[in-house]
């Protein structure tokens, strides 16, 4: 089966981007067609492998939908070994696919004739790598035995392996397109400390979601956890550390505080990143280093959220539309959006 590499906005800027190296630079047209060549070779891969959906025997075992969900549920997304090849490939697709928009992009900044193309491959590049993350999202979820209903869990199962079988469909699920606009909202803000309230913050961030983020906070603004977790995210900061700030600006009688002062009370590792920045493996970076916290504070038995933002807020979109199916469309939450 032929697989499209790009959808239609994908394919009209690498044809207009490619067009113009045929013209102004040819050993920059060779790298980009060897990148292209092996994404082809990756996607002919990929469909070569039986769908994940269909039941195989394969001797005395019996594969299907419910024996992977099984094994999600007992060992985890973590365990490549364990995961059907197909699985492993796509990813390899998505991380290849990254890097060559990427190569497109580092390209418009280098040459002023590909900078109308810009926005464009910037807001693609974004896409591939929130698509990975988001499966991260629903990872967590799924191995958190006896934290979730269990049908939130096969929710959350089903939906990822979906999202692994039909890697080139150019559009995810409801809930996921929810989480990749809320990474896209937060990578619009600057966060300003100040007070170290979020007000501000926060008010900036919901602006640029859809009504289900506003019934989120609304169900869940009083809850301990999520508070915790929200002023992770819209500061860029561990709890500990947003904790260490609040105490020293306590103690040294500080009523407001800017990014220089921040940076004075922290060591160089807990600085905030600069998660608003154009290259969006700042915010997989920010996401991986919030998780590892989360792990120390468990195992520690210390105080501060035990889920990320993400996590929270992705298992109620599932609890929701559980209990009201037609909650499934999401005001705003267009699978497209920004695409």
């Amino acid at each position: 089966m032929l697989i499209e590499l790009y959808d239609q906005r994908e394919q009209a800027v690498r044809d207009a981007v490619m067009e113009e190296l045929h013209r102004i630079e040819s050993s920059q047209l060779r790298t980009c067609r060897h990148m292209e060549e092996n994404l082809q070779q990756l996607s002919e891969v990929f469909s070569g492998y039986p769908s994940i959906l269909d039941q195989r025997s394969l001797g005395n075992e019996i594969h299907s939908l419910e024996t992977l969900i099984e094994v999600l549920y007992r060992d985890g997304c973590d365990h490549t070994i364990l995961l059907p090849t197909k699985v492993i490939v796509g990813r390899s697709f998505i991380v290849a696919k990254f890097n060559f928009f990427g190569l497109l992009l580092y390209l418009c900044d280098r040459y002023e004739s590909l900078a109308v193309h810009r926005k464009e491959l910037q807001r693609i590049w974004e896409y591939a790598v929130f698509a990975l993350l988001v499966e991260d999202v629903y990872q967590v979820i799924i191995e958190r035995q006896g934290s979730y209903d269990p049908r939130i869990r096969r929710h959350a199962a089903v939906d990822l392996i979906h999202m692994w079988e039909y890697r080139f469909d150019q559009h995810v699920n409801e809930y996921a397109a929810t989480i990749v606009e809320l990474w896209r909202a937060r990578k619009r803000i600057a966060p300003v400390f100040g007070t170290m309230l979020g007000t501000m913050e926060l008010v900036g961030l919901s602006s640029l979601l859809p009504q289900g983020w506003y019934q989120f906070v609304a169900d869940h603004g009083q809850d301990e956890e999520v508070m915790q977790a929200l002023e992770e995210f819209i500061f860029g900061l561990v709890y500990e550390d947003i904790q260490h700030v609040r105490r020293e600006m306590r103690d040294r009688n500080i009523p407001s505080l800017g990014r220089e002062g921040l940076e004075t009370m922290l060591r160089a590792e807990s600085n905030p990143r600069e998660i608003n920045s154009t290259d969006p493996r700042e915010m997989y970076r920010f996401f991986q280093r919030r998780s590892r916290r989360l792990v120390h504070r468990r195992i520690a038995g210390g105080p501060g959220p035990r889920r990320t933002l993400e996590e929270v807020f992705l298992a109620y979109l599932i609890e929701g539309s559980l209990e009201d199916p037609g909650s499934l469309t999401i005001p705003g939450a267009d699978p497209g959006a920004g695409r």
